[in-house]
């Protein structure tokens, strides 16, 4: 089975499915690259095969993802991905990446709202998930800015740049998600 994905709209964006055309230049840096964890910071170009194994998942059963549009000019700027369904909490986990060119300007705050509506109003769906590396202070703002909370769970450590890195693991209910931004708007 898969999810129904039908094109969503902000004030500012388009959102629906992408070609290998939009991947390509959504991720036309290596993400990992651009977290600034202990210091880290290069503008690496993905490998356009990287790219690829991308949009195949996005193709798999239980995902959603979508590519994130300017309304102005059809340019794609970011993507969100939903998967990883957890039938413990009925939850599904979202992430996010935005082109550096377009970082700090609101757009993926505008998206996933967006997104999490339709999630919530659409989907039998009690929460979603959102996983951030501890150092990423973009993600975390980003989290917290939306209102995502710690719920004590890790995902995990790995070793890279010679340290180790945690992966934390936020939520947030569809009742919290009502009551801070309002029930059932802009279906």
């Amino acid at each position: 089975m898969k999810y129904e994905m039908p094109v969503l709209e902000t004030e500012r964006l388009i959102l629906r499915r992408g070609l290998y055309e939009d991947y390509l230049k959504v991720y036309e840096y290596d993400f990992s690259r651009l977290r600034n964890i202990a210091g880290e910071f290069e503008f690496v170009k993905n490998d356009p095969e990287v790219v690829k194994k991308f949009i195949d998942y996005a193709d798999e059963d239980y995902v959603l993802d979508y590519i994130l549009f300017l309304k102005d000019n059809n340019e794609p700027i970011g993507n969100v991905t939903i998967d990883r369904y957890d039938s413990s909490n009925k939850s599904l986990e979202i992430a996010c990446n935005l082109h550096p060119t377009y970082w700090k300007q609101g757009y993926m705050t505008e998206a996933l709202l967006r997104i999490m509506r339709y999630i919530f109003d659409n989907l039998d769906i009690d929460n979603i998930r959102y996983g951030y590396v501890e150092e990423n202070f973009r993600s975390k703002a980003l989290n917290d800015k939306i209102g995502f909370k710690y719920n004590g769970y890790s995902i995990g450590t790995y070793f890279r740049i010679g340290k180790d890195i945690k992966a934390i693991e936020t939520i947030m209910s569809k009742d919290e998600f009502y009551e801070k931004y309002g029930k059932n708007k802009n279906k």
